[in-house]
């Protein structure tokens, strides 16, 4: 009877693990899901494929719309299903796009290890192969419209009844694509009430603050405006701070920077890391960001500093994330990091001495490191 039971709860996990957590505190997604599976329903539907861009500057939450609605309808595909994440960056590696196409090519149509000459090939194979299927496909951060035309150029590639849903910050991508205007849902910020909600979640756990607490957060909300991933950064900012003082202090930093320059207020968190979490932050930005969490502890603890410790205060500050991730049997623990953190961290380093290459601490752009190897 007990292994009965286990068996029964050990499927019923499986069968009712989502494939993507969301958001630990997901404020305000539910209406925007809701929003979003909506105009799938009364969409143009050409060709019986229905498309769906989430338009946004970034930190505005559209992956997380997009996995939400992926998680929400991803079962009526009979395992159909793919999520591209990162398409800008992974585009933009060697071979990126090829890879991004093996991805699809493995996610939907079951194929490990296919090999692919070039996008013109992986093109002709995915419009071939996925044209009799019924597919759910999301594609996030798309800045180019090469990188849709080689991963969903045209809805013929698809069967009937297939879900595309892509998410950029360039409306302009979308319109080349053909995309209808009623087909781009472009997601609000939070509301006051919202954006106090999600900050006491972070800088007090989802307690209410007290005494002088009450006006200071209210102070914090007002000017860290609706974004919710500035919102979390700075909520999780505030709740280390000890004290009234240190509260206003940070709360003066906050109101000093322009409301549109996002990396401006996310980079007062950074400020406020010690010296080796700063080293860590920004070699991820740079470098880590998908990579495996151990090799690059070897590699930190090759330099003599000891790692653990600050990867854990960067995730709780919400500067970075790590994926857990099973590979034939093993367990592998990877770094992710918001793209508009990402791109905070990469402007540090290029603000160090932005003539001088061989003054840099870092060297994340693959064009800089060829420049500065000509010159040898």
């Amino acid at each position: 009877t007990k292994l009965k039971r286990a068996v029964i709860e050990r499927v019923s996990t499986i069968l009712n693990k989502k494939p993507f957590e969301v958001a630990k505190h997901p404020v305000g997604i539910e209406t925007r899901v809701h929003d979003v599976k909506k105009m799938l329903e009364n969409g143009s539907n050409i060709n019986g494929v229905h498309v769906v861009g989430i338009h946004g500057m970034g930190g505005l939450g559209k992956t997380t719309i997009a996995k939400a609605v992926y998680n929400d309808l991803g079962e009526g595909f009979n395992g159909a299903t793919c999520f591209i994440s990162n398409v800008r960056e992974n585009a933009g590696q060697p071979n990126g796009l090829v890879n991004l196409q093996k991805q699809f090519i493995e996610d939907i149509l079951k194929e490990k290890n296919t090999f692919l000459r070039d996008v013109a090939q992986g093109k002709n194979v995915i419009k071939d192969r996925a044209s009799r299927k019924r597919v759910l496909l999301v594609l996030d951060d798309v800045d180019n419209i090469k990188q849709l035309d080689a991963l969903a150029g045209g809805r013929d590639w698809f069967g009937s009844g297939s879900v595309i849903i892509i998410t950029t910050r360039d409306e302009g991508v979308l319109l080349a694509h053909n995309v209808k205007q009623d087909e781009i849902y472009k997601p609000q910020e939070l509301n006051e009430d919202q954006s106090r909600a999600l900050f006491m979640f972070h800088a007090f756990d989802g307690e209410q603050p007290q005494g002088k607490y009450v006006q200071l957060s209210n102070e914090v909300v007002a000017a860290a405006g609706g974004l919710p991933l500035t919102v979390e950064v700075i909520g999780l900012l505030f709740s280390d701070k000890k004290n009234v003082q240190e509260w206003k202090d940070t709360l003066e930093k906050l109101k000093k920077i322009p409301p549109r320059e996002v990396q401006k207020r996310l980079k007062l968190s950074y400020d406020n890391l010690e010296d080796l979490e700063k080293k860590l932050f920004l070699d991820i930005s740079c470098f880590f960001i998908g990579e495996n969490r151990e090799n690059a502890t070897y590699m930190w603890e090759g330099c003599g500093w000891f790692p653990n410790a600050a990867i854990m205060v960067l995730v709780r500050r919400s500067l970075i994330k790590i994926r857990v991730i099973n590979k034939m049997d093993e367990k592998y623990e990877l770094f992710e990091m918001h793209d508009q953190i990402r791109d905070m961290g990469r402007a540090i380093v290029d603000e160090e001495c932005s003539r001088k290459l061989q003054k840099k601490s870092r060297l994340w752009n693959n064009q800089d490191s060829w420049d500065l190897l000509q010159r040898k």
